[in-house]
């Protein structure tokens, strides 16, 4: 608990309250992944994802307008990629925390060491994985849907909905 210098009372810090503050046990054997997840975790969340602000292009500078919209949806997407790799991450942190990383959770085999070493959050063995693409499964890497911002116009919707 952090002590407040000002009254010399102790006060809980949100730590305290929720159960995180006490140390985990983490086997010796995963301790080293343990170590550099939490690096990694913590690196991914000091980056900045906030959105880059909404803007009204001026009419005669379309092409700033063009490069500004596309820096923006490029930060849209490189913050979505770090949202998906940090809850990638906490969920192999809990996995070491609950005993069950390490193990694939398709065949329930043991993962490769060399895999874990080049890819620590790994949920699939080798073999897992060749099952899950070979199924369809498989998460296509790509671009994420990026929707507009413009809201429809309820004239036009009436008009379009009349004509079906």
């Amino acid at each position: 608990m952090a002590q407040c210098l000002l009254f010399g009372t102790f006060m809980a810090t949100s730590a305290d309250i929720l159960g995180t503050s006490a140390k985990t046990k983490v086997p010796r054997r995963w301790a080293s992944h343990y170590e550099r997840l939490c690096a990694e975790r913590d690196k991914l969340l000091e980056r900045d994802c906030s959105s880059v602000e909404s803007f009204q292009p001026k009419l005669d500078d379309m092409a700033d307008a063009a490069s500004q919209e596309a820096q923006r949806s490029l930060s849209l997407v490189a913050a979505t990629a770090t949202a998906g790799m940090i809850v990638e991450i906490i969920e192999a942190i809990r996995r070491i925390e609950r005993g069950t990383y390490g193990i694939c959770e398709i065949t329930g085999e043991p993962i490769g060491p060399e895999r874990l070493n080049s890819v620590p959050w790994a949920r699939y063995s080798l073999k897992g994985q060749q099952q899950i693409e070979a199924s369809g499964w498989a998460r296509r890497p790509g671009l994420p849907a990026l929707e507009g911002l413009a809201v429809p116009d309820p004239l036009q919707q009436e008009t379009e909905e009349a004509a079906e």
